[in-house]
């Protein structure tokens, strides 16, 4: 059962391991609680892009700790107030996304670190402390040891801002390939001119020595090629899709073979 103890995502990835998520949209804690014993390192509530308030997410954060995954949680926004609930709901990881500036990546740093790694208020009782049982002073170390500050780069503004970014003390970057290609005018689309510039990013961050390189954004699961492709990168983190994505995908693929079955039976 994962706790603000251990983090075994962060120990893997600092080794340079490769690490396995899926993202959750549905809002199912059930669903969530499934994957979480599925063999995943992580499961990630995508909270920018599908609606979850803290209160389910808090939810779907206790379903994901039944299991061995770690809980991460993408916010809609850089809102202090929010951020600081997810965390005392109990998330290991916050992804910010948008992250343009090395002052956001500062703030970003200081909203999920206590001191004297960052500025985040505190709070005795919270669950991430399991209510007070882990101690003061251990719970600020594991914190700051184990709850991972994640930031998106998807825009011309973060590229040009990249190594004051990297200086921040942020934990891990991921690329928005999508969003990138769209700030770069390429309609949201990844053309080859946008792969390029992506791994060129990607070669920037792994080779920083400062900060872990998460996803690029660029798939990795399609093949061995293109795992190997995203591994030479310094990606680290992979995922599965989305729950949703998942679910949709297998019942497309049934209802298309029992149509075959269908046209293809002797029986008038």
């Amino acid at each position: 059962m994962s706790s603000i103890e251990s983090n075994p995502m962060l120990e893997k990835m600092k080794k340079g391991e490769p690490v396995l998520g899926c993202q959750v949209r549905s809002r199912s804690v059930l669903t969530a609680e499934m994957l979480s014993y599925c063999g995943l390192d992580y499961v990630f509530i995508e909270g920018e892009h599908f609606v979850h308030n803290i209160e389910t997410a808090e939810n779907l954060i206790r379903a994901i700790q039944l299991g061995n995954a770690m809980p991460i949680m993408r916010i809609p926004s850089h809102e202090d107030g929010l951020i600081l609930q997810a965390l005392e709901a109990g998330v290991m990881g916050i992804i910010f996304p948008h992250i343009d500036t090395k002052e956001q990546a500062i703030h970003a740093v200081n909203e999920v670190k206590f001191a004297p790694k960052g500025h985040r208020g505190y709070g005795d009782s919270a669950r991430a402390s399991k209510f007070g049982f882990v101690s003061d002073d251990k719970y600020l170390h594991l914190t700051n040891e184990h709850v991972m500050c994640i930031g998106m780069i998807e825009s011309q503004e973060g590229i040009d801002n990249l190594d004051g970014i990297l200086d921040s003390g942020i934990d891990i970057l991921r690329i928005g390939a999508r969003d990138l290609s769209l700030n770069l005018g390429y309609g949201g689309k990844v053309t080859p001119e946008v792969k390029a510039i992506v791994a060129e990013v990607c070669k920037r961050i792994s080779s920083s020595g400062k900060v872990l390189l998460g996803d690029a954004g660029l798939g990795g699961m399609g093949s061995q090629d293109d795992f190997e492709f995203v591994r030479e990168l310094g990606c680290l983190m992979f995922t599965l899709g989305s729950d949703m994505a998942i679910l949709k995908k297998s019942v497309l693929a049934s209802v298309s073979k029992f149509a075959d079955m269908k046209a293809n039976c002797t029986q008038g």
